[in-house]
């Protein structure tokens, strides 16, 4: 034992003098206490900076007022501060204190005061005000601090300016009726998302709503798209030109498109998938048929003729006519296709070849009766709609016209109420892939205006119906059993 504590005292001494060596000599420096400041400064709200409790006047201004539990935050240079300052009273003028720390602070120093969070953060909103006033008010000032007396701060009196501008979005369709969105998306050129980030901005209600309040960065002579969610439906609306300043509240009443309205007018088009697919329309009308691959130069198909189309993946052939009918002497017109192609655009192009955006009357029987019949190959476009928008119908004026397209998934939209025998006797036969159809009619009573019309389609689907319809039967020759109806 007297051998080793001699040794241990030796190793000791050692370490004493290596520590010793790699400090200098000198004793390690104890960390410097962050400074802790009391900051106080007077705020007011300027015209165009509004706070907690937003509510809209009868002019059309905003109003808002601190509230003592606002959180307003600092900043200097680039480093925001430990804590924060809160308003002493409610009111559009108030004194803010509150302690902070984690920066040294002089007199000329400019400090930032950002309401209500350090980040500005656009997304996540529900469109309401009240959720608008709480997390998405963003409003700021710079403070030059006058005095610093130990630990208490003073500042000049600042006034606060809002970050982004708020619009109340009243959504309506082209006719009027209100839109209830379950989802707005909002976008332009220049709109922040977050701080440095721009794109676009979605809205969600925690309901559908046809009103929306959103907060948006301020954009200048820029194009803003909405477009709104309604189930499965889409409504858009565009317009150039558009600004919102910050600070300032718009209330705006757009009136939407649905997505079928903007491809109104898109005449009737068939898109192939692959290459060399051949497309062939055989015209049976008493009138000629013309088809393009440019909307600019149109080739004709004369009454009694067929024409074979050779065309690549990707590139579109489009069809246009002035035809009451294509089943005029109990013949069709067939268009056929040699490889899967998209079909999609206004069948009305063929009755009309200009001004068919706004055609809505069939004026002949069998106006379309057979025109797709046993076409396995045309399929439905993801992003993009077959219209058949009269509402005006004949007797079998759709008539077996899709029955053997096995391709097919989703049926044009049916919009007319009012039906007329055999009008769609047999329109979607043998389309065992077809999941979705939309149609609108209240009241089946003609003649075999619905016979077989939906025989053999998918085991599955969607139906949507009209409201005000409630004697839909069930089977073959209306709603398919197990499909869901909306």
């Amino acid at each position: 034992m007297g051998i080793v504590r001699p040794l241990m005292q030796a190793s000791l001494l050692l370490a004493v003098m290596l520590f010793s060596a790699c400090t200098g000599g000198k004793d390690p420096e104890p960390p410097v206490p962050t400074k802790t400041y009391t900051l106080t400064v007077r705020a007011d709200k300027g015209s165009d900076a509004e706070t907690r409790a937003l509510s809209i006047d009868d002019g059309g201004k905003m109003i808002g007022e601190w509230a003592t539990t606002d959180h307003i935050y600092v900043k200097k240079g680039n480093t925001w501060c430990t804590g924060y300052i809160q308003p002493q009273y409610a009111g559009t003028s108030t004194t803010l204190s509150g302690t902070i720390s984690g920066v040294e602070i002089a007199v000329k120093d400019q400090l930032l005061l950002q309401f209500p969070r350090q980040t500005i953060d656009y997304t996540g909103q529900d469109g309401t005000l009240q959720t608008i006033a709480e997390s998405y008010d963003y409003s700021s000032a710079t403070a030059t601090v006058t005095s610093v007396d130990g630990g208490q701060v003073s500042a000049d009196a600042v006034t606060f300016s809002n970050q982004q501008a708020i619009v109340k979005f009243n959504l309506r369709t082209t006719s009027g009726t209100a839109i209830q969105a379950s989802s707005l998306k909002i976008a332009a050129a220049g709109l922040k998302t977050s701080d440095g980030a721009t794109g676009e901005l979605t809205i969600t209600p925690a309901s559908p709503t046809a009103e929306i309040y959103a907060a948006l960065s301020g954009i200048s002579n820029a194009t803003l798209t909405l477009t709104a969610t309604v189930g499965s439906e889409t409504y858009r609306y565009e317009r150039a030109g558009v600004t919102f300043a910050n600070g300032i509240y718009y209330p705006l009443t757009v009136k939407m498109k649905s997505h079928e309205e903007e491809q109104l007018g898109q005449p009737l088009t068939l898109e192939p998938t692959e290459d060399d697919t051949q497309i062939t329309f055989i015209n049976k009308a008493e009138g000629p048929v013309e088809f393009s691959r440019n909307l600019t130069n149109w080739v004709q198909i004369g009454s009694g003729e067929s024409r074979n189309i050779t065309v690549d993946a990707g590139q579109q052939v489009y069809f246009r006519g002035n035809n009451a009918t294509y089943y005029p002497d109990s013949e069709p017109s067939l268009i056929s296709c040699t490889a899967p192609c998209y079909v999609y655009g206004n069948v009305m192009s063929l009755v009309s070849a200009t001004g068919y955006e706004t055609l809505a009357t069939l004026t002949e029987p069998n106006t379309f009766r057979r025109l797709f019949e046993d076409n396995a190959n045309i399929i439905s476009h993801p992003q993009k709609s077959l219209l058949l928008p009269a509402t005006t119908l004949q007797p079998s004026c759709y008539r077996n016209m899709f029955s053997g397209c096995t391709s097919l998934t989703v049926a044009p939209t049916l919009p007319a109420t009012a039906l007329r025998a055999n009008c769609y006797q047999a329109m979607f036969e043998g389309c065992s892939a077809l999941a979705r159809v939309k149609c609108l009619a209240t009241n089946l009573s003609p003649t075999d205006c619905t016979t077989n019309w939906l025989s053999n389609v998918s085991a599955t689907g969607v139906f949507i119906k009209n409201a005000a319809m409630t004697s839909w039967p069930k089977g073959d020759s209306g709603i398919p059993y197990d499909w869901q109806v909306e």
